[in-house]
């Protein structure tokens, strides 16, 4: 016979504290992040556990910091769009390419930021609803933002409060922003550092590069990493290598990352502005070297402390089917197949 402490659900440790409380409103506690272990919030009544004692506490409502509204996730709230995580300050979002970041000044083109706000108003009202947020609380905002054809992960401010502590670790560097990308080339070092001078014309649309300071250029700064390198034989005689990389913005100017890459000789496949192959195939009308048909840059990882909370989040977005397919492609090659 063994003497091994039982293991019971959370909900029925909880249940033994308030005897009086139905059990719908006890799983309305956990899913309202109110149930604690040793402090930290548990959100599961499921949960087997030895009897916890006074280690299981119920906090009140007003330290409830982030509560999560939506509890399956992620959920695809456009063809386009997928909803990673929400709570009352912030939202992560992964985004296909294609879809605008944020709504243009004129036109009226979906954008992830309208997208989220038409949710919550419509379907996603029903979940607000059931968790008592009030809706006109909550105003997406932008954070940063992605090239309008490169896909992944995004973050939205829910409140101006919440959007200015993140854009403040934007701007001093500390929120990480890291990216999968298909180079067409090989490079010397298999890790390092692009460090160049980034001035904006009037327009807003075109960076000029210089490689030294120079007056009204700000410094733009990216780290590199091969993770892979595909190479076949070409009818000259040579070799063709196509590099999967990942890149760290350090620094988060307009086309950075599309401009360092290029420079270095493996621009990106699919750019139709910094790749030239491709650029010409757009111009032609022609297929697109290796088939790949949108920009190779995919948003996988963003990391940084939480506005309310001051903890640290990190989110993780593998490449997407369509980029998946292209590298698949470049392996068989490369493989002789």
């Amino acid at each position: 016979m063994s003497d091994a402490p039982e293991e019971l659900p959370a909900l029925h440790w909880l249940s033994s504290q308030f005897p009086d409380s139905p059990k719908k409103r006890l799983k309305e506690w956990f899913a309202l992040g109110r149930v604690r272990l040793d402090g930290e919030v548990i959100t599961k009544p499921h949960e087997r556990m030895t009897d916890p004692g006074e280690r299981l506490t119920l906090g009140d409502k007003s330290t409830v910091f982030a509560r999560v509204f939506f509890a399956e996730m992620p959920k695809r709230i456009h063809v386009n769009l997928n909803l990673l995580y929400i709570d009352e300050h912030l939202a992560i979002v992964t985004k296909a390419a294609g879809l605008l970041s944020v709504p243009l000044p004129e036109g009226d083109k979906p954008s992830a930021l309208s997208i989220l706000d038409d949710y919550l108003q419509g379907q996603g009202s029903a979940e607000l609803d059931r968790n008592r947020i009030n809706r006109q609380r909550l105003t997406p905002l932008p954070v940063h933002r992605l090239d309008q054809y490169t896909s992944g992960l995004l973050c939205l401010a829910m409140n101006p409060e919440a959007r200015e502590h993140l854009v403040e670790q934007v701007r001093s560097h500390s929120f990480i922003r890291e990216y999968l990308a298909l180079g067409d080339g090989k490079l010397a070092a298999p890790q390092g550092e692009w460090r160049s001078w980034f001035r904006l014309n009037e327009s807003g649309l075109h960076q000029t590069v210089f490689d030294k300071p120079t007056e009204g250029a700000t410094v733009a700064v990216s780290s590199y990493e091969v993770l892979d390198e595909f190479t076949w034989p070409t009818k000259d005689n040579k070799t063709h290598t196509v590099s999967r990389l990942r890149l760290r913005l350090e620094t988060g100017l307009r086309h950075q990352l599309r401009i360092h890459a290029a420079r270095a000789g493996v621009p990106l496949l699919g750019d139709r502005t910094y790749n030239p192959d491709f650029k010409r195939a757009a111009e032609t009308k022609s297929s697109p070297p290796h088939g790949c048909t949108r920009q190779a840059l995919h948003a996988s990882s963003i990391g940084f402390i939480h506005p309310h909370t001051g903890k640290s989040l990190r989110f993780n977005s593998p490449l997407p089917e369509e980029l998946t397919r292209v590298e698949a492609g470049l392996r068989d090659k490369a493989a002789g197949k």
